[in-house]
Formats: C-alpha cells, sequence, structure tokens
C-alpha cells in the first residue's frame, strides 16, 4: 500500500513472538507507557508455542525503512494496536481479515482503534460498538495518604481464594467476559500481586508488571463493595506505586474506566496525571481483561 506521500507501506506477521520482539522492539521502547501493553504481553510469552489456528499473531507494518506501527493478537483477547499513522492501522485491519476475520475486537490508543474498525467494517467485518474508553495515567511521585490504617504486603498463596473471587468480580464490574485464564496465582508465584491489610484482614488489592523499559503498570485494582470509600484502594495503589518507584529511573502509570469517575479522581489526588486516552471497541461481547 502506497501512502500520499509515495513511501510504501508493507505489513508482515509472524507466530514467533521472538522475531516480532526482534523487529518492533525498538519501536516500542521509543513510547514506553503508551506500548506498556505490547511490551509487557509479549514479553510474558517468549517460550510460547505456536497454537495452530488459535495461536498469537504478532504483527508490523513498515514505510520501506522502518516499523511504523505494531499490532498484537492473543486469543481469546481482540487485537491490540501501537501508536502510529492511520494508514498503517488500516493496512494492520487488511492483514488480519483473511487470518482472523472472526476478531472479537480492537484497543488501544489515540484514534488507532477507530481507523482499524473503519477498515474492517470496509472489508465486510461487523460493525464495532464501544466496550470501555479509558484514561491513561501516569506518575514519576506518589503523595500516600495519611491516616488510614493498614499495611501493603505481598499476596501469599493463602489470599489466592479470596483476590481470585476479587479478580472475577473484578471483571464483572467492568462489564467484561473472563478470559477463563486465572490471572491471581501466576501474579502471585512472580511477587506482582499485593493486597492493603488491616487488623489481618485483606481490604484491598492491586497488582503490578514486571517492568519494561523503566515503565511499570498498576492494574486489577479492587475494593470489595462493603471496604469502600475508606481511602483503602488510593493508600493501596499509592503505597504500590512508592515501592515501584523507589526504583531509579522507574515510571508508574496505569489504565481507568472513563466512565469511573472515583477511580479517576483518586488516582490523581495521589500523584498520578493524565496524559491520554485509549478506546476498546468490540465486535462481539467484549474480553478485556489484559489491565
Amino acid at each position: 500500500m502506497e501512502t500520499g506521500t509515495g513511501q510504501r507501506l508493507i505489513s508482515h506477521y509472524t507466530t514467533d513472538v521472538e522475531e516480532y520482539l526482534d523487529r518492533v522492539g525498538a519501536f516500542l521502547r521509543r513510547r514506553p507507557v503508551e506500548h506498556s501493553v505490547l511490551l509487557s504481553t509479549a514479553t510474558t510469552r517468549v517460550g510460547d508455542e505456536a497454537a495452530g489456528e488459535a495461536s498469537n499473531l504478532w504483527l508490523w507494518v513498515e514505510d520501506d525503512k522502518k516499523v511504523v506501527a505494531a499490532a498484537q493478537l492473543t486469543p481469546p483477547y481482540g487485537t491490540y494496536l501501537s501508536t502510529g499513522p492511520a494508514e498503517a492501522m488500516r493496512e494492520l485491519a487488511r492483514t488480519l481479515w483473511p487470518l482472523r476475520s472472526g476478531l472479537p475486537g480492537v484497543g488501544g490508543l489515540d484514534n488507532s482503534p477507530q481507523e482499524f474498525a473503519d477498515e474492517w467494517l470496509q472489508l465486510g467485518g461487523p460493525h464495532a460498538t464501544p466496550a470501555m474508553g479509558q484514561g491513561l495515567y501516569v506518575a514519576n511521585a506518589v503523595s500516600i495518604p495519611s491516616g488510614i490504617a493498614g499495611r501493603l504486603r505481598l499476596a501469599t498463596d493463602n489470599d489466592a481464594s479470596l483476590l481470585r473471587d476479587w479478580s472475577d468480580r473484578f471483571w464483572a464490574e467492568a462489564g467484561a467476559r473472563p478470559s477463563g485464564q486465572d490471572k491471581v496465582e501466576p501474579r502471585i508465584a512472580a511477587g506482582l500481586l499485593f493486597v492493603w491489610e488491616v487488623d489481618g484482614a485483606v481490604v484491598s488489592m492491586a497488582a503490578v508488571t514486571i517492568a519494561q523499559d523503566g515503565v511499570s503498570r498498576v492494574g486489577l485494582v479492587f475494593t470489595p463493595a462493603e471496604n469502600r470509600k475508606r481511602g483503602f484502594a488510593s493508600v493501596c495503589v499509592a503505597s504500590l506505586t512508592a515501592r515501584e518507584l523507589a526504583t531509579p529511573g522507574r515510571t508508574c502509570m496505569l489504565y481507568t474506566d472513563l466512565a469511573n469517575p472515583t477511580s479517576n479522581s483518586i488516582y490523581q489526588q495521589v500523584g498520578y496525571r493524565r496524559v491520554g486516552d485509549a478506546v476498546e471497541f468490540s465486535f462481539e461481547t467484549p474480553t478485556l481483561d489484559r489491565d
């Protein structure tokens, strides 16, 4: 596909995540906050074997000289896009159409998902339905709320049953279809899931990703209804963020549901600042649990 500037866009795809990272890693790391989901998803799947028609697909677009856009498809999720020019997003849609025409949805920052969805419709796909609008927030310093009882600690295997139930409730409240994958045990084993504990009782939880190019992503923040409006989510997220920021050069980021004014407010109060927006479009019932 030739662009209006005379450049020729060439798309590529592979089932080999190491090949993908070798080709697009430098491009993604130029904007590690915006590309946090792409980087963490790809790096955690190094060593996975391809699984036939349900295999992960890793895609990128070049302009004859350099990578200008990238995408990933990791079933059962929809495709997730990098930043990049509008025509590159349309080229990614054209590349994916003959490979996975039953795509459940598309997500990413800025207008990239809309460009992809518009091309998907032109190719014969269904109309895209907005599933969730998200705010992208970053923090380089935080203020931990005072006067809130309790402490932050790593989640343990003894917490797994409770936190698995909370995880299910988290996605149910978000209106997302469960992925069927256990997101609690692997995080506990990797030391990436934390709880806020008061007098021996767990009252809130939050997770963090392994830092990619100096950026950690906080997610899976949940406080059950009976413990809300007491500052537990705020202090849990702020304390976990401070723990991450103690590493020199570290930045923390998170996504919020823009339809939830409470979460958007509490993160700003502890020091997060909004730097962008993301959107998820669904071509069927959404499966959005990528944090």
